[in-house]
């Protein structure tokens, strides 16, 4: 009996370590598919195909919108002017500059979603791969993303410049910059339907600007860039594994304090009626919706690497317990 003992113990201790050496040479070759699965997904979604659709479709066509808007706000292309009430008040508002300048609006759409994208990415990046491979996979991932911020910004763009060319409505500070011919003979309230501009302290363009009120583009601009970030970082940022209790709703917080300070001082400054601001808060409201909805999926197949993990683990568990 003994004997038989020492046999079937043996036999058990063997059987033992065939099932280990086999679970460990299946993890083994479960990591290797798992990185040949990553790889597919990433030539999939940024492989030579989809370059070349990008480099002979998309970027023509938003250097076609970029032509448009350009020709557009130098005058080139010819727009709608509405007229005006001899006298309105409304209009009589004088120019004092621009809280927020067109410059600063362009920079802080263009850079700061970029960046912060990119860092987001990199911390909340879920990989076991080296430092070189992490780095790639977040580039491609800020990428996808901010491929996708940018198709929503130009929409949002092309939109409200095509109704501001449609409705050609005077700003606050219509009379002061422009100084239309037509108001110098007008009496009372009479509608002037077509005019002039004669004004000698500004230039062509803010006098082209001058009937260029509604919709607010600052505010659409604005709000889109505001929301998409803080959206992105509840999605994205607030990992309960990782979460801090204050700075990611700090950031938040900036971010719609960006958009809210933008949008608000294009009525203290005189720039916009308040009609104009909340249209152009209402289409950077839908332009981001679009955006992160339907562009961005919510956020949720930004991390390249989530399917292929998340495939190989199921597999192991299936190995280990069937």
């Amino acid at each position: 009996m003994g004997a038989l003992d020492c046999v079937a113990s043996n036999k058990i201790s063997s059987s033992s370590t065939e099932v280990f050496t086999a679970t460990m040479n299946s993890q083994t070759s479960l990591e290797k598919d798992q990185k040949e699965q990553d790889n597919q997904l990433i030539e999939r979604r940024c492989g030579n195909r989809s370059i070349w659709w990008t480099l002979a479709v998309d970027i023509p066509l938003l250097t076609l919108v970029c032509l448009i808007v350009g020709l557009f706000e130098l005058g080139v292309i010819p727009h709608h002017k509405n007229g005006f009430f001899c006298n309105d008040p409304a209009l009589s508002f004088p120019f004092t500059g621009d809280t927020v300048s067109f410059s600063v609006i362009v920079s802080s759409i263009i850079f700061p979603p970029f960046v912060l994208i990119f860092i987001t990415e990199y911390v909340f990046h879920k990989s076991t791969y080296n430092t070189r491979t992490k780095l790639r996979h977040v580039a491609r991932n800020t990428l996808y993303m901010y491929r996708s911020y940018s198709y929503g910004l130009f929409f949002n763009l092309g939109l409200v410049e095509v109704m501001k060319g449609l409705t050609g409505s005077p700003r606050p500070s219509f009379f002061d910059i422009c100084e239309p011919d037509t108001a110098k003979t007008c009496n009372g309230s009479e509608y002037v339907a077509t005019f002039q501009c004669t004004s000698k302290k500004y230039s062509a363009w803010y006098q082209t600007d001058s009937y260029h009120s509604f919709p607010s583009g600052h505010t659409s601009l604005s709000i889109y860039c505001g929301l998409f970030m803080a959206w992105y970082l509840q999605k994205r940022a607030f990992d309960w594994r990782h979460r801090t209790v204050f700075f990611v709703p700090v950031l938040q917080m900036t971010c719609v304090t960006y958009a809210a300070i933008c949008s608000l001082t294009r009525i203290t400054d005189h720039r916009h009626h308040w009609w104009d601001v909340l249209t152009g808060a209402v289409i950077g409201l839908a332009t981001v919706c679009y955006t992160v909805t339907v562009l961005c999926r919510n956020f949720k197949t930004s991390n390249l690497e989530d399917k292929a993990m998340t495939e190989s683990q199921n597999t192991v568990q299936t190995a280990l317990f069937v």
